[in-house]
């Protein structure tokens, strides 16, 4: 039976407040929908090849629409395990099917690498507690995404008034951001507030 290590990984979404992963595969998995296909599409594939899995190792990318450099401390540290323990990286390949979520940079990466490695298609999963079709799946965030942009007038609206509502209570804008944040009121980016995003965006909206 020959060793494989298992490489999982998803981009943030800011406006949805998912800008972390717990560093527990099995916790990781329970959050992000996507780290769970990936999991045990692997898994499965491990079992009907006789792969050994000696590792499991998670990666959130810093940018919400593409690979980044920073994947790079990910890819190093599967190499050196792969390497000490003669084992090939298994990952699904969601660029095969109309472009999902292409990470220019990590295909690079596996493109110069002498590293052994599969990329396993994006099939459907389907178990009787639990289903994942990746079509549908990036197709219905894609729409959630556009929606949320189309919304950018009205959030802008809704934050400056309640921004000014606690303004007017005498909170500094750190403050102020603050509560924002523990109310969920969204900047227009999605992103937390800080005072200094909040200063500026009150200052354009003057």
């Amino acid at each position: 039976m020959e060793n494989a290590v298992g490489f999982y990984w998803t981009l943030p979404v800011t406006w949805a407040h998912f800008v972390e992963l717990p560093k527990d595969l099995e916790a990781a998995a329970t959050v992000s929908k996507t780290i769970r296909y990936q999991m045990e599409l692997i898994r499965r594939y491990a079992k009907d090849h006789d792969y050994n899995l000696i590792h499991e190792e998670i990666f959130l990318e810093i940018e919400p629409d593409r690979g980044s450099v920073h994947i790079q401390s990910a890819l190093d540290f599967i190499e050196r395990m792969c390497r000490t323990s003669s084992a090939t990286i298994l990952v699904v390949d969601f660029s095969v099917v109309q472009n999902w979520r292409r990470n220019g940079y990590m295909d690079e990466w596996f493109e110069n690498t002498d590293m052994p490695f599969i990329r396993i298609p994006p099939d459907p999963l389907r178990f009787a507690e639990w289903t994942f079709d990746p079509g549908q799946h990036f197709g219905d965030w894609r729409k959630r995404h556009s929606d949320w942009m189309n919304s950018k007038h009205e959030r802008e609206a809704f934050a400056l008034r309640r921004s000014l509502e606690l303004q007017e209570t005498g909170l500094s804008v750190n403050a102020i951001a603050e509560q924002l944040n523990t109310e969920k009121t969204p900047s227009p980016t999605g992103k937390p507030w800080r005072e200094s995003n909040l200063r500026a965006f009150m200052k354009k909206h003057k």
